[in-house]
C-alpha cells in the first residue's frame, strides 16, 4: 500500500508539470470568468411573448452550466490520462520503475490515481465555484451538484482509464479524439433517451453504456420542479460504479498483458 502511495505521489508531480496541465488551467480560468458573467444576469427575459423573472429560469440555467461543465471536467480527466501512462513507455521511465519489486497493476493504476487527482482537483475548483455563485445568485440549494458531482468523478474515472488503456495502443491524439467521441455519442444517447425510446446504436448505447449525463439530470432535477427526468437514480449510480470498476479492471489487465520491450 506504501509503495502505491509512493508511486501515485510521484505520478501527481509527473503530470504537474506537463504543460498540457497549465493549457488545462488557462482554460478552466477562462470558464470561470463566463461562468461569473453567466450568473451576474439580472431582469427579466421574454418567453413566447410571456415575461420573466431570470430568478424563474435559475434552475433550467444552472443544469444547463452545471451538466456542460460536467462534461468539460470528465473530458479533463481522459486527456490528461490519454498520455500519462504511455509516455513512461515512450521514455523508457516504466521499465527502470518496474525493475523495483513494483506489480504492473500497481503502476498502471498509480499513473491513472496521478491523472485523476490533477482532472479532481480542477473538477472541484470548477464545480465549487459553480454551486456556490448559483447558490448565492440564483437561491438554488447545494444538495443537487453535490450528487452532481459524485457523478463527474464516476465519469472521470471511466473516461480516464478507458482513455488510458487506448493509449495503450494508439497515437496520444488519437486517444483524445476517442475520448471526445466516446462521451459524447454517450451524452447524444442518454439525451435521446431521457425524451424517448432510442433505437439502433444510440439505443444500444443508452442501454448498456455509462449514463452519465441521465445520472447528471436525475442528480440536477431538484433544481427543476417543472420538468420531471425519468429514471431510476439508483440504478443510474450502480451503471456508473460498475463503468468505473470495469473500465480500472481493463486498464490494470490491459497492462499486464502489455509487451513492454518495443
Amino acid at each position: 500500500m506504501s509503495g502505491f502511495l509512493v508511486l501515485s505521489i510521484e505520478a501527481v508531480r509527473d503530470a504537474a508539470r506537463r504543460r498540457i496541465v497549465a493549457v488545462v488551467i488557462v482554460l478552466s480560468f477562462l470558464s470561470l470568468l463566463g461562468i461569473d458573467g453567466c450568473t451576474s444576469c439580472a431582469g427579466q427575459v421574454t418567453v413566447n411573448g410571456q415575461t420573466q423573472e431570470m430568478g424563474e429560469l435559475a434552475g433550467i440555467t444552472g443544469t444547463l452550466t452545471f451538466g456542460i461543465l460536467g462534461f468539460w471536467c470528465i473530458l479533463l480527466a481522459g486527456v490528461l490520462a490519454a498520455e500519462h501512462l504511455a509516455q513512461t513507455l515512450i521514455d523508457g521511465s516504466a521499465n527502470l520503475t518496474l525493475a523495483r519489486p513494483v506489480g504492473r497493476s500497481a503502476f498502471a493504476l498509480a499513473r491513472l490515481a496521478g491523472a485523476l487527482s490533477i482532472a479532481l482537483i480542477m473538477t472541484a475548483v470548477l464545480l465549487g465555484a459553480t454551486a456556490g455563485l448559483l447558490f448565492v445568485r440564483g437561491s438554488l440549494s447545494l444538495g443537487p451538484p453535490a450528487v452532481a458531482a459524485g457523478v463527474v468523478v464516476l465519469g472521470s474515472v471511466t473516461i480516464g482509464a478507458l482513455s488510458m488503456a487506448a493509449s495503450l495502443y494508439l497515437p496520444r491524439v488519437a486517444c483524445m479524439l476517442l475520448s471526445v467521441f466516446a462521451l459524447a455519442s454517450t451524452g447524444l444517447a442518454n439525451l435521446v433517451g431521457l425524451f424517448g425510446e432510442t433505437k439502433g446504436v444510440l439505443g444500444g448505447i443508452d442501454a448498456a453504456g455509462p449514463p452519465i449525463l441521465g445520472a447528471l439530470a436525475l442528480a440536477l432535477d431538484p433544481w427543476i420542479p417543472q420538468v420531471e427526468v425519468p429514471g431510476d437514480p439508483v440504478m443510474a449510480w450502480i451503471r456508473l460504479g460498475v463503468w468505473a470498476v470495469g473500465s480500472v479492471a481493463l486498464l490494470a489487465l490491459a497492462f499486464r498483458r502489455l509487451e513492454l520491450g518495443r
